[in-house]
Formats: structure tokens, C-alpha cells, sequence
């Protein structure tokens, strides 16, 4: 699932390359004030209007940049309620887009639409491969203790690199980062609920007429204390 270091060091400068970065995010990006006038602000038809002006731009054939280079701090969720929220605000927000945009992406911005389905096909894989030692030792009856060792180094595989990678480029001390990856499988788990979540209801429940989908608009934080 996406998260900061694979989405900022690794998914976005290769969307850059691509010329088809996925998002501009809203609090940590600069828009041309008169093509944002033009379109009439930031959108409300989803509950994600930067993800939305974004690919509605580049399908009218304006160009996005991801600039690595560029520093913005932004404020994360105190609470672990907090957190769902807002991951459940961009899963459906995300969905809505799908929804929305993929048929014109398909057309217009083919590269970009490649980067929104292999997300699609990120979500809908994801519980095989956390399935995967359970499915290989139970179900086929190989050994448990070199499958669960080949499982656990294939992840690192994927987990170490983008993370020694972030550590350089944010001047973090390498081993105190290392000593945080435990914490990011708690993460990736409410990523994967939520994802799922946001397809079932974004892109199967309100096609069919069964759910309005999320349509209330909640930040990840709570009030700011005055």
C-alpha cells in the first residue's frame, strides 16, 4: 500500500519521469491561480478535490510536476481515530476518482491511467500476499520455517530500500528508522481494510445504487487548539 517513503522516493519521481504524477496534494502544492479560477475551484463532486483537479487537469492536457527537492510539513493525526479517517477519506476519495475519471484517463492520459489501475491491482492482491505463508504451509503443506523465512525476506526486499533511501534524503538517522519498521505493518494494515473498504462501497455499492459512497468531509486531526 501506498505510504511516505515508497509514495514520495520511489511511486512519484517515476510518475515525474513519466510526466504523470498521480497527485498534487493540496496542502504541500503550488496551482496556477488563474487555470484554478477558471475551473471553477477546487472541485466537490469527491471528497478528495486535489486528487480531482489534478487528474482533471492533466486530461485537459495542463502538465504536473513533482518536485523532490521541495520541503512542506504537514500535521499527522494524533489518535488512531483520527487516522482512520482520513485514510478512509482518501480510499473512498481515491474510488471516487476511479469512478470518475478512469474512462477519460484511458483515453487522454494513458500513463496515468496505467498508475490508477496498478493501484487498483495493489489493493485487490495485497491479502494474497499477507496470506501467503498461511496459504503455503497449511493449505500446500510446505515447510513453515523456510517459507516464513523466504516471506519475511522477500518484504524486507521491498521495505528496506525506499526506507535507507527516505533516511538519506531527510539527513534521518539510519538506525533509529530501521528501528521503526515494526510500526509500519500496523499502518499498512489499516491502508488494506480501508482500501478495500473504499472499493467495495466507491466502486461497486454506488454503481449499483446501494450506498451513497462518503460524502461527509472530515480532516485527520482534530481542532486545532487555540
Amino acid at each position: 500500500m501506498h505510504w511516505c517513503p515508497f509514495g514520495f522516493h520511489w511511486h512519484r519521481p517515476i510518475q515525474q519521469c513519466a510526466n504523470s504524477p498521480m497527485v498534487c496534494s493540496g496542502c504541500c502544492s503550488v496551482f496556477r491561480r488563474e487555470v484554478l479560477v477558471d475551473f471553477g475551484g477546487f472541485p466537490e463532486r469527491t471528497i478528495v478535490e486535489d486528487m480531482d483537479f489534478t487528474w482533471s487537469q492533466q486530461i485537459a492536457g495542463r502538465r504536473a510536476r513533482y518536485v523532490g527537492d521541495a520541503v512542506a510539513l504537514a500535521a499527522d493525526p494524533e489518535t488512531l481515530l483520527y487516522m482512520r479517517k482520513q485514510v478512509w477519506r482518501w480510499m473512498a476519495g481515491f474510488c471516487q476518482n476511479v469512478r470518475l475519471h478512469t474512462g477519460q484517463l484511458l483515453r487522454r492520459k494513458p500513463i496515468l491511467a496505467v498508475w490508477v489501475l496498478l493501484a487498483i491491482l495493489e489493493i485487490l492482491t495485497a491479502p494474497l500476499w499477507w496470506s501467503a505463508p498461511f496459504v503455503l504451509t497449511l493449505g500446500i503443506g510446505r515447510p513453515a520455517l523456510p517459507t516464513v523465512l523466504w516471506w519475511l525476506g522477500a518484504e524486507l526486499a521491498f521495505t528496506l530500500p525506499p526506507l535507507v533511501y527516505a533516511a538519506r534524503r531527510r539527513q534521518l538517522p539510519l538506525g533509529r528508522v530501521l528501528l521503526n519498521i515494526p510500526c509500519v505493518y500496523p499502518a499498512k494494515v489499516v491502508n488494506l481494510l480501508y482500501a478495500w473498504k473504499a472499493v467495495v462501497v466507491e466502486l461497486v455499492l454506488v454503481p449499483l445504487r446501494l450506498s451513497h459512497g462518503l460524502i461527509v468531509y472530515e480532516k485527520g486531526r482534530g481542532s486545532a487548539v487555540a
